[in-house]
């Protein structure tokens, strides 16, 4: 009943946005660019796990993180005014004794925020739940939608070793337990655990989805991926890519999931996503706000267009707006669609794209009610490639 009120209140929040959203895709970011409506925001790359599918933690330095006052004074600018959609990662977020504090920075120089959406390893429960929880009842006090999701990559030492964290799975396991609870009584947040599924934790997707289910926790799996911008961990592929027999394995698991999961889902967008690229050759078909009016800023304050393109500059340097609109990067990011965007497996605000882009998403739920009801039809059903 709480994760039906939350979705009501973001559809209709995002339904309030529609004019413009149509407006922006169909006319206006074809005549001009527009400012970003979507920010990733990695407020640091310190970390307390040891992931093996992800460097963040070896990049982590908290003297190179922005403080406080130097976040709160580069969002001083009109040029933020148009953000919708904010998602705060890194790194480990909680390890960050001001990210209350930042959150409510940004309540105050995001007008149009709709949704927060926030990254947690869950491993430090003593430290995590207090802060979590002032920033929940701090969203609920502002009307502010929130989603926290806890990382879990499997069930019991699976997931200890995947961290590399000692009672790894226990610790996660007191945050969510915690976050759930607070979850029960806040209709503006809406919690889950998230998954990324890769070569150690293969065979254990299902255990973790049983487990998930048994708790009536809503889960998200994650396929991975590698990208220097957002994971530091483009020199893990050799060792921890995709060979036949895990691609095999998550294309059928993912279109059992869209089996399950109801069409107008953003869950059952990303699962189709992710077995059309498996089965395609890794060529994206889905719509991707980063490609018009996304923006992804690095704890020292590199600022992105997406977590695949070159930096464009660094927000204690030069203001976002001259950035953004530099005339080189504008001219770079025109030719992503043909480039970094062609094999680009990044679920990244995938569901918020296709609520931006219409005639995509329509398509999408056509097709995704024939592929529900009829998996064996889903290579005959593949969207075409460039």
């Amino acid at each position: 009943m709480v994760i039906d009120s939350f979705r009501l209140s973001y559809l209709a929040k995002t339904a309030a946005g529609v004019p413009r959203d149509l407006a922006n895709t169909l006319v206006v970011s074809k005549l001009k660019p527009i400012r970003p409506t979507v920010l990733i925001y990695n407020c640091t790359f310190v970390c307390d796990a040891r992931c093996t599918m992800c460097n963040n933690w070896k990049r982590g330095n908290r003297k190179e993180d922005m403080t406080l006052a130097q976040v709160d004074d580069a969002f001083d600018h009109e040029f933020w005014g148009a953000v919708e959609n904010l998602n705060i990662s890194g790194g480990e977020p909680t390890t960050r004794n001001d990210l209350p504090d930042m959150v409510e920075m940004f309540h105050q120089r995001l007008p149009r925020l709709r949704k927060i959406g926030i990254n947690t390893t869950g491993l430090t429960p003593n430290r995590a739940i207090p802060m979590l929880t002032r920033i929940v009842e701090f969203c609920a006090s502002k009307g502010l939608l929130i989603s926290i999701r806890v990382s879990l990559d499997g069930i019991g030492d699976v997931h200890n070793q995947v961290r590399d964290v000692k009672r790894g799975f226990e610790k996660a396991c007191q945050t969510i337990d915690a976050m759930q609870a607070l979850a029960a009584t806040h209709p503006n947040f809406s919690f889950g655990i998230a998954s990324t599924i890769f070569a150690t934790n293969l065979e254990d997707a299902q255990n973790i989805l049983t487990w998930a289910r048994a708790r009536k926790l809503d889960i998200v799996f994650n396929m991975l991926r590698f990208t220097d911008n957002m994971l530091g961990n483009r020199d893990l592929e050799e060792t921890v890519g995709f060979h036949e027999k895990e691609e095999i394995f998550m294309r059928k698991f993912f279109l059992e999931r869209v089996q399950e999961e109801s069409v107008l889902s953003g869950q059952t967008f990303m699962y189709l996503h992710y077995a059309d690229m498996i089965a395609n050759g890794y060529k994206r078909t889905m719509p991707c706000p980063f490609r018009s009016q996304g923006l992804l800023l690095n704890p020292n304050g590199d600022l992105f267009y997406c977590e695949n393109s070159d930096l464009l500059g660094n927000l204690l340097d030069q203001s976002p707006h001259e950035i953004y609109f530099k005339a080189e990067h504008l001219a770079a990011r025109a030719g992503f669609e043909d480039g970094i965007c062609k094999n680009c497996l990044s679920p990244c605000q995938v569901n918020v794209g296709a609520m931006k882009q219409f005639v995509p998403y329509a398509k999408f739920l056509v097709r995704a009610y024939r592929v529900k009801h009829h998996p064996e039809q889903h290579v005959e059903t593949l969207p075409a490639t460039r």
